[in-house]
């Protein structure tokens, strides 16, 4: 009988953790709209904006790192080399973004799988790198849309997972293309 009791208890204890940490990854999250890039997300706090430019290919770059993860959008602009994405195949592309998220010696692709938003498809990756002594995962995924290639990311410790994840819901869920 005392085992059986332990059990229940350690059972609520775990489903109280999970949705404790599953509320605490939500609370203020932060609306970011870009007219320029014609997106809008949530975020734990305001990100850091900054522009850059390569090749003719101007990006909005949006970036935030709370106690426990990374948050990265990119959005880059391909009208100026008359790109436009509801027209091509974007393979090649996104093959090259891929290889470019795996550069790192250590970074392990753990999984490749199609998404899709609102009859949007896109990619998400997720892989693994080693940062000093600890693992971290990273979920990434790619859209292609008009002349837009974008690029949303979060990662963090492995051993965080959870968190991880539940923090992945969100961002991921909060995504609107304009």
């Amino acid at each position: 009988m005392k085992f059986k009791n332990i059990k229940i208890k350690l059972l609520l204890f775990t489903v109280l953790i999970n949705s404790f940490s599953s509320v605490q990854a939500q609370i203020n999250w932060t609306q970011t709209k870009s007219e320029k890039s014609k997106i809008s997300f949530k975020l734990p706090e305001t990100p850091n904006i900054r522009n850059q430019e390569l090749n003719g290919i101007k990006s909005e770059i949006f970036s935030h790192r709370d106690a426990a993860n990374i948050y990265g959008i990119v959005a880059s602009d391909f009208s100026a080399i008359d790109v436009d994405f509801n027209h091509s195949d974007p393979s090649e592309y996104y093959e090259q973004m891929k290889e470019g998220s795996l550069l790192s010696s250590d970074a392990l692709l753990v999984s490749e799988q199609s998404v899709v938003y609102k009859k949007l498809l896109g990619k998400e990756i997720v892989y693994t790198m080693m940062l000093g002594k600890h693992e971290y995962t990273y979920f990434k995924r790619f859209f292609f849309k008009d002349q837009f290639i974008y690029q949303f990311t979060i990662g963090g410790p492995t051993r965080m997972k959870q968190v991880l994840l539940d923090k992945k819901m969100i961002f991921f869920n909060s995504i609107q293309f304009e």
